[in-house]
């Protein structure tokens, strides 16, 4: 009798003791995994913006600088380039638009340190990313202003910049760097 009433005892008290306990369904459990998600996606988002923003202020303190210009300028574009590889995985968290500028920045950046190499690598890059083409105020594609300035002592290039669509600044500086490079 007295095994009887052990066994009524311990079953109440399992009873109450899963009543207790916090039970999570499917439901439940595929919220929580996607509020975690949803957190991971903002810190990234939080982490691409801070590195974007350090990234534009080494530019902006390069352009004021004459004497440590090159090096900044080549700091600034090699945060700019990791700044992408934050999102690589999801870049659909960043408007293409502003993803595409801020490569063209760290290509420009690597031109104005003298990092010509890295430069063409990353152009490389952003025309296999990006399938547009950034384009200036006046008109010019980036794209082509670009591989123009990367490419200005191919041999091939001496009358081709007409034909592309460069800004007139990067036409008229290649006429005269070729006009005295033939003196």
């Amino acid at each position: 009798m007295i095994n009887k009433y052990k066994k009524i005892i311990l079953i109440v008290l399992s009873s109450f003791s899963l009543i207790g306990c916090n039970i999570i369904d499917n439901q439940e459990s595929a919220r929580i995994e996607t509020k975690l998600e949803d957190i991971k996606l903002s810190n990234t988002i939080r982490s691409y913006s801070e590195c974007i923003e350090d990234g534009k202020n080494l530019d902006r303190i390069a352009s004021t600088k004459n004497e440590e210009a090159d090096s900044l300028y080549n700091k600034s574009a090699k945060i700019l380039s990791d700044c992408d590889l934050l999102i690589k995985g999801n870049p659909y968290m960043i408007r293409e638009v502003d993803r595409m500028q801020n490569v063209a920045l760290s290509i420009q950046n690597y031109i104005k340190a003298g990092n010509l190499i890295q430069a063409s690598l990353n152009l490389r890059e952003y025309k296999n990313t990006f399938e547009k083409d950034l384009i200036f105020k006046d008109g010019s594609s980036f794209i082509e202003n670009i591989e123009t300035i990367l490419n200005h002592n191919s041999p091939n290039i001496s009358g081709q910049f007409a034909l592309t669509n460069n800004s007139r600044v990067v036409r008229s500086e290649l006429k005269r760097i070729n006009y005295w490079s033939k003196k």
